[in-house]
């Protein structure tokens, strides 16, 4: 079971306050099973997780119809041609149209629509955190279903490796021997290769950056010239945000042991990283991070 649907999990079972092993599973389940009938990616679980989280406070007693109703609303938010009834032909039948098409209406009324292209980074950032400190529960590579072909799955990872050493770069080759992995030694390095990438439509999936490089002194410019390079998203407008959406690679900070540092960089009050890992812990966390970005 791959890693967002445990994420899933967590976060539902949190919201029934019920985060117990037993719930989590179960929950996970059923997110699962929708992922593989719908052939759901990381973008289509995220809106999914976005637009239930608000249905089940309103409804824990059917915390499944809720999920359910958020597949619905997130699949449409995303993707021209999804009706209703795929939830009953490719998840469930244990409710009928009718019953679907009366939760759908009391949802429109419940669901927040400002800014959401905007929670809908926020959102996938949340899972990846949950997927995180949830490490024990989460499978080190993902789990594909025979003859399953997902909308937005590639075959071969690229990873942006931002370091003064090569151990990050190292352990990256170890967990994925076929990732693509490119290096750099400075932020104003990665910033110019990630404009170089945007400008070649050549996609980066997971961007591992050493926290040491922002604590330097003689980095702070550069730190302030990759934040405005990643804070691009605020400024699209809607129709363009699910396009940037599907090239943004995942940000993570690896931060030290020895740090008591909280990363609080940030444009206009919104964090700039997505995540932030021990490095302690990265031999275990890396792979949970690049199942999520290769889903």
């Amino acid at each position: 079971m791959p890693s967002l649907s445990v994420a899933t999990g967590v976060a539902i079972a949190r919201l029934l306050d019920r985060p117990t092993s037993e719930t989590i599973i179960t929950v996970a389940a059923l997110v699962d099973r929708a992922r593989l009938g719908l052939a759901m990616g990381p973008s289509k679980l995220t809106a999914a997780m976005m637009f239930a989280q608000p249905l089940v406070k309103a409804w824990p007693e059917h915390w499944l119809l809720a999920y359910l109703i958020g597949v619905d609303l997130g699949m449409k938010y995303l993707h021209d041609g999804f009706f209703l009834s795929d939830i009953i032909n490719f998840v469930t039948d244990g409710f009928t149209l009718k019953q679907l098409k009366q939760v759908e209406r009391q949802a429109f009324t419940i669901s927040e629509w400002r800014g959401i292209h905007l929670r809908f980074f926020s959102f996938r950032n949340a899972l990846a955190s949950v997927a995180v400190e949830y490490a024990s529960l989460m499978p080190t590579r993902p789990e594909i279903a025979p003859n399953c072909v997902l909308e937005d799955e590639y075959t071969n990872l690229h990873v942006l490796v931002v370091e003064s050493s090569c151990d990050l770069r190292d352990c990256v080759r170890v967990t994925d021997a076929d990732a693509s992995i490119s290096t750099c030694s400075s932020l104003l390095a990665a910033t110019q290769l990630m404009r170089q990438y945007y400008h070649e439509g050549t996609r980066v999936n997971l961007l591992c950056i050493d926290s040491a490089l922002l604590l330097e002194n003689e980095h702070a410019a550069d730190v302030e010239v990759f934040m405005r390079s990643q804070c691009l998203s605020q400024q699209l407008e809607p129709k363009d945000v699910l396009s940037f959406y599907a090239s943004k690679p995942l940000l993570v900070i690896i931060s030290t042991a020895a740090e008591q540092v909280t990363f609080s960089c940030s444009t206009e009050g919104r964090s700039t990283w997505d995540c932030v890992v021990p490095a302690r812990a990265i031999s275990q966390l890396l792979p949970i991070l690049m199942s999520i970005c290769e889903l």
